[in-house]
């Protein structure tokens, strides 16, 4: 009962971050389960996220244009169901710059790394 427990809130935390017909390019998942990320798709709206239950506190979440522009902006982790998360409509936070791929970074303050491997989206015309 123990493993369950711990492998649980993983499980969970997968299901909720990862989109139903998920691929490299648009999510991570820690081999630990730990954390999870994503740039995904839904409804219509591109959605940035990260998952975790391992830590807390800000995360800085960076876009890089097709222009190879970069943008930055810092987000609080917000305790959801017994983990922490963010979940950020990108248009309300990053600039629009023109169609193309899109790739995203997560940085977290408090564990002082920036996770790997980005993660991407793209927009069409």
């Amino acid at each position: 009962m123990p493993a369950l427990r711990r492998i649980l809130p993983a499980l969970v935390l997968l299901a909720l971050v990862l989109p139903a017909s998920a691929n490299a390019a648009s999510s991570f998942c820690s081999p630990t389960g730990d954390f999870c990320y994503s740039a995904k798709k839904r409804d219509g709206v591109v959605r940035l996220g990260l998952g975790t239950f391992s830590f807390r506190g800000t995360v800085d979440v960076c876009v890089t244009a097709p222009d190879k522009t970069r943008s930055c902006k810092p987000f609080r982790l917000l305790e959801r169901r017994g983990f922490y998360e963010i979940d950020a409509r990108w248009s309300a936070h990053f600039p629009r710059k023109g169609p193309g791929t899109y790739r995203v970074t997560f940085a977290a303050r408090q564990v002082g790394t920036t996770f790997r491997p980005a993660v991407t989206f793209r927009l069409g015309r």
